[in-house]
């Protein structure tokens, strides 16, 4: 149901994605999908729930907590390129959410949003550079998307080179 949901809010956004359509693709009926999530809102900030935890799960798990910063940062971008290339419906989702300030979980996607600028934060010591990092890859990661022609290494190497700037600055 979460998948169906993904793909057509990712293919036509939440106000034009119908429940309707959404049973069909996840071959139940519309009756089920209201009596699981009680509404369309419901059933949306379900998905934006489970896509926003895979991710930060898939980043967590990406490297030992103890490793050096750079082995951690690496994996976690490897593993947030990674999550955005196999779950393009939820990427989308989530990147639209996260740029949607007057958005009903704008407030949910803000919250993680500092959740992913709190674990750069501890790797770079800097909340400011943090916020900036996380931006240019959300913004990197959606290039990317559209050039596939270019490896997945590439776009991290990239953002790896930003972080080490801010590194031999400071």
């Amino acid at each position: 149901m979460l998948r169906a949901a993904g793909d057509r809010f990712a293919a036509r956004g939440f106000h034009a994605a119908s429940m309707e359509e959404i049973a069909q693709a996840a071959g139940i009926s519309k009756p089920m999908l209201y009596n699981y999530f009680g509404s369309k809102e419901g059933l949306y900030a379900a998905y934006v729930r489970s896509s926003a935890q895979a991710l930060i799960r898939g980043m967590r798990e990406a490297a030992s907590p103890s490793a050096p910063a750079q082995d951690r940062l690496r994996a976690g971008l490897l593993a947030f390129l990674t999550y955005a290339e196999h779950h393009r419906a939820g990427w989308a989702v989530l990147h639209n959410e996260a740029t949607a300030q007057s958005d009903p979980l704008a407030t949910e996607m803000m919250a993680l949003r500092e959740r992913l600028t709190g674990m750069l934060n501890r790797v770079f010591n800097d909340d400011g550079f943090a916020h900036a990092f996380a931006g240019a890859t959300e913004s990197l990661v959606s290039w990317w998307l559209a050039h596939p022609e270019h490896p997945k290494d590439q776009a991290v190497d990239i953002l790896m080179s930003i972080a080490q700037s801010r590194w031999t600055a400071g």
